[in-house]
C-alpha cells in the first residue's frame, strides 16, 4: 500500500495526541528513548507519524481519507466491469481524484433478487481490492435488496462518505421497481453533488436512464416491444439519456442478433421509434466505459469498443 502524509498544526489534533506528543518531549529530554519510541507508536496507532528534527520535530497524518476528491464522475461501463480490461480505467480515474484513501460503496439493488446476491457483489470487492494495491481501498457492500432497504435510513447513511459509488449487475427492471422515488436514489444525487464519483455497469446504466430497456422481459419472456420508466437520474447529474450497455454482443453469434443489448437491430429498430424524436440514446460497447467529467462536461471512451450516439 502507498501511505500519503501531511503536516499538520500540532495545537490542532486532539488532545489525546497532544498529551501523548508532551510525554514523548519530556523523555526525549531526559533521553529516555526507550519510552519515547514507545510513545511514538501511541501515536501513530492514532493515525500521525513524529518526524523528528535537529530542533523540534514535525507532526504529519497518516493518509488522506478526510480529503474531498479532486474531481467528480459518472462512469457507464457497458460491461467488463471486472474484467482485467478494466483495471487500468480504474487505475486512471482513481489516480485522477487525487487521494490514495478511498471509500468505495457497493450497492447490491439490481442483483437483490439473486440468491447469490451477496457473492456477486463480493466478487465485484474482491476484484477491487485485488487489482488496486496502489490504492488504500476502504470497499463496504451496501444490502439494498428491496424498497423498504432502500428506505431505510441506517442502511442509506452507509453512502454518506462514499468517494465512489458503485452498482451494476442484475436486473434493471427490479432495480427501477425498488430504487424508484426512495431515500436511496436522493442520496446517490446527493452525494455525486457534493463531489462523489457514480459507477453504473451493464443492467444499472439502464436503471439510471430516461427509459429502462426491460431486457429480460423481451429477450426471455417474449412480452411485447416496450420501454419502462426508468430513474432518470442522468438528467440530474449530466442529461436526460437512455444507455444501451451490451451494445457490440455477439453472443447469439450468426444464428440469433443478440446486439443492442440481446435485444437485437430489428427489435431495437422499432423500441427506439417508441421514443420521442427530442431523447438522446447512447449505445455502449462491451468492455468499454463512458467516463464524464462532472465538473467540466468531458466525456471519455476507455476500453476495447465504442460508444454510439443513437438518437
Amino acid at each position: 500500500m502507498i501511505h500519503v502524509a501531511k503536516a499538520v498544526d500540532c495545537t490542532a489534533v486532539s488532545r489525546e495526541v497532544q498529551k501523548l506528543l508532551s510525554l514523548r518531549e519530556v523523555a526525549r529530554k531526559e533521553k529516555n528513548f526507550a519510552e519515547s519510541d514507545r510513545l511514538r507508536d501511541e501515536i501513530q496507532k492514532l493515525g500521525y507519524l513524529v518526524n523528528d528534527k535537529p530542533e523540534g520535530y514535525e507532526l504529519l497524518k497518516i493518509g488522506d481519507s478526510d480529503v474531498k476528491p479532486a474531481n467528480s464522475y459518472l462512469v457507464l461501463f457497458g460491461s467488463g466491469e471486472i474484467a482485467p480490461s478494466s483495471v487500468d480505467i480504474y487505475r486512471q480515474l482513481f489516480l485522477s481524484l487525487k487521494k490514495r484513501d478511498l471509500s468505495i460503496a457497493l450497492l447490491t439493488t439490481p442483483a437483490g433478487f439473486q440468491p447469490n446476491v451477496e457473492a456477486v457483489y463480493q466478487e465485484i470487492k474482491d476484484f477491487l481490492l485485488a487489482s488496486l494495491p496502489d490504492f488504500n481501498l476502504t470497499i463496504n457492500i451496501v444490502f439494498a435488496n428491496r424498497a423498504e432497504q432502500a428506505n431505510d435510513p441506517s442502511i442509506v447513511s452507509q453512502l454518506d462518505f462514499a468517494d465512489i459509488i458503485f452498482t451494476g449487475p442484475g436486473s434493471p427492471t427490479y432495480a427501477v421497481k425498488h430504487l424508484k422515488n426512495t431515500l436511496m436514489i436522493k442520496k446517490i444525487i446527493e452525494r455525486v453533488k457534493n463531489g462523489a464519483t457514480l459507477i453504473l455497469a451493464s443492467a444499472a446504466t439502464i436503471t439510471f436512464s430516461t427509459h429502462a430497456l426491460p431486457v429480460y422481459e423481451i429477450y426471455k419472456v417474449g412480452e411485447d416491444l416496450h420501454w419502462l420508466d426508468g430513474l432518470d437520474v442522468f438528467r440530474e447529474l449530466w442529461h436526460p439519456t437512455t444507455i444501451i450497455p451490451h451494445f457490440n454482443n455477439y453472443e447469439g453469434g450468426s444464428t440469433l442478433d443478440t446486439t443492442y443489448c440481446y435485444i437485437g437491430k430489428d427489435r431495437a429498430t422499432k423500441l427506439l421509434a417508441k421514443l420521442p424524436s427530442t431523447d438522446s440514446v447512447i449505445g455502449i460497447d462491451e468492455h468499454t466505459a463512458l467516463i464524464i467529467d462532472l465538473n467540466t462536461a468531458i466525456e471519455q471512451v476507455k476500453g476495447k469498443g465504442s460508444i454510439h450516439r443513437i438518437v
